[in-house]
């Protein structure tokens, strides 16, 4: 950035930006598309010097985007000309900022911002934004009216305040999201090979941690957000877009990065928790067993300690032991490894070790066993998969120690002395994604709703006698039936998890939270059970 100007801190050719990148910032989106084109251009844009750049750059991380200071900065800069600058030559964003340009003394000369060269280059970054056009116009030079538009009959349902009704707290980052998955990053198709829609959706998950996603859930110290509501947020609103992104999302940022914050110490923390983030650490959860389903406490892969090597021996004492059904299995470098700790030949119940399962090449390690789920009726977007475990050795600090650690003599200590009062803490330490699961259900019943309404709406089927219109599905008291009781539900489900989020994140954890344990658990059955009732009623 060139402070050469007379009239402005900023050179001619950051003022010739400046309303496109004020605008295309104002949804605090700045999605992989624009993105790409942005960067693309101003490494070609011949007028932007290196400072330019630098300084233009600097503000195309969705990671961290112009903070509230930046922008007064920006609009204090662009009205300061835009006042001096005839109606007539501030019809769009382009034209605006190549006056802004031109009214500026800087290093350029006029001709630069009169060639059609310039102009087309600015017009392409524009329309790459998307914030072309006269609302944006009026939006940057503060013309819209106060008063608000009547463009819904007052006496009617509103769709607009309903909205903002079902998205409440998270309406901010509920439209970034609407937007962000607009984008053609993150276009939905029909894949029906899985390992390319495997690979499509494993693109997507690393493209929504650029956009700083991922990190929400965790605390800034370790590189996150401290955002724990809007992760939920973005859980749910992927729930509306593709159920396997959805899926792959929970399991890389919510299970796998969930186990590590809430069962995990300080040092685990530091050297898994950033990588997880960006995904350069890519994990699965490895609870579920064959042989007992959802029975947590009764699963029976063991982790044997060695006192002479201060070691944990992952074994599967037997075929059905197998962890079943993982996500993220095929692409993992790291498994949280849910399984029974014995020390000193005792069993201290169900604890969580890290466990590599494959080295930076992708090729399995020694002694773990990877069975591909292969295609399944539905999300085959997501890589799941089977483990079995050969005597696999891991250093003693890679068990998850929050709750339960084996101290310098070779003993297990633990704070909770209950064994089952441990085991409930332990689980209750994972309750973000029990709401998250419950939301992304519901989020899908709105979809399948919406679908079969608005057609049966539109369909017609039989008429009442000769000569008349065919009736609409949605007048038959049967589809009403189906359809009806199950969008009432959906309504009730989806306030009461909000409240339930709100409750937990408000919720200290030293605090009663058994009670939001409870609801949380309660909750995810219903709701899930719901989504596999309405998706089929909708079919």
């Amino acid at each position: 950035m060139s402070n050469t100007a007379n009239k402005s801190r900023f050179s001619p050719g950051v003022l010739s930006m400046l309303p496109m990148f004020y605008v295309g910032w104002s949804d605090s989106v700045l999605s992989p598309s624009e993105m790409e084109i942005l960067h693309k251009q101003l490494n070609e844009l011949d007028f932007l010097t290196e400072e330019d750049r630098a300084y233009l750059i600097k503000w195309t991380d969705p990671k961290d985007p112009p903070s509230p200071e930046v922008f007064k900065e920006w609009v204090k800069e662009i009205k300061s000309y835009a006042c001096d600058i005839e109606d007539s030559k501030k019809t769009n964003l382009v034209n605006l900022g190549l006056e802004l340009a031109q009214s500026s003394i800087g290093y350029q000369s006029e001709e630069i911002w009169k060639s059609p060269k310039t102009k087309n280059a600015l017009i392409e970054i524009e329309n790459a934004l998307g914030v072309s056009g006269q609302n944006s116009q009026q939006l940057l030079l503060n013309q819209v009216s106060d008063q608000k538009e009547q463009t819904e009959d007052q006496d009617f349902f509103s769709p607009t305040e309903m909205l903002k009704v079902l998205d409440g707290i998270n309406i901010v980052i509920n439209q970034r999201m609407r937007k962000l998955l607009r984008d053609p990053a993150f276009a939905y198709s029909t894949v029906k090979n899985k390992e390319e829609y495997r690979m499509e959706i494993l693109r997507q998950t690393k493209e929504l941690a650029k956009q700083g996603l991922s990190g929400y859930a965790f605390p800034k110290e370790f590189g996150g957000g401290d955002k724990i509501g809007e992760h939920i947020a973005v859980f749910e609103m992927l729930g509306m877009h593709d159920l396997s992104l959805s899926v792959k999302f929970g399991v890389q940022f919510g299970l796998f990065g969930g186990a590590i914050m809430g069962l995990g110490t300080e040092a685990h923390h530091k050297q898994y928790i950033e990588p997880m983030i960006k995904t350069d650490l890519l994990g699965c959860f490895a609870m579920t067993e064959t042989g007992h389903g959802s029975n947590v406490r009764g699963l029976e892969t063991t982790a044997h300690y060695k006192s002479d090597t201060q070691t944990l021996v992952i074994n599967t004492p037997h075929e059905h032991a197998s962890k079943e059904y993982i996500g993220n299995a095929m692409h993992s470098t790291m498994a949280a490894v849910f399984c029974q700790l014995i020390v000193d030949d005792v069993s201290h119940g169900v604890h969580c070790i890290l466990v590599p399962i494959r080295d930076k090449d992708g090729n399995t390690l020694p002694g773990v066993r990877v069975k591909d789920c292969g295609y399944k009726m539905g999300l085959n977007g997501v890589d799941n998969g089977m483990f079995w475990f050969d005597n696999v050795e891991v250093p003693k600090a890679n068990l998850l120690n929050r709750f339960g650690d084996i101290d310098a003599q070779g003993k297990y200590v633990s704070a909770i002395k209950n064994q089952s009062k441990r085991f409930f803490t332990m689980l209750g330490a994972l309750i973000t994604g029990r709401v998250s699961v419950g939301l992304a259900g519901v989020s899908a019943c709105k979809s399948a709703l919406t679908i079969a309404i608005k057609y049966g709406l539109k369909r017609r089927q039989f008429a009442p006698k000769d000569g008349a219109p065919e009736t609409i599905l949605m007048d038959y008291p049967s589809h009403q039936q189906r359809l009806l009781p199950r969008l009432a539900k959906t309504y009730a489900y989806h306030f009461a998890l909000q409240d339930l989020a709100k409750e937990m994140v408000n919720t200290p954890r030293d605090g009663d939270f058994r009670k939001v344990e409870t609801k949380a658990a309660g909750l995810k059955s219903l709701a899930t059970w719901h989504t596999t009732d309405t998706i089929q009623e909708c079919r």
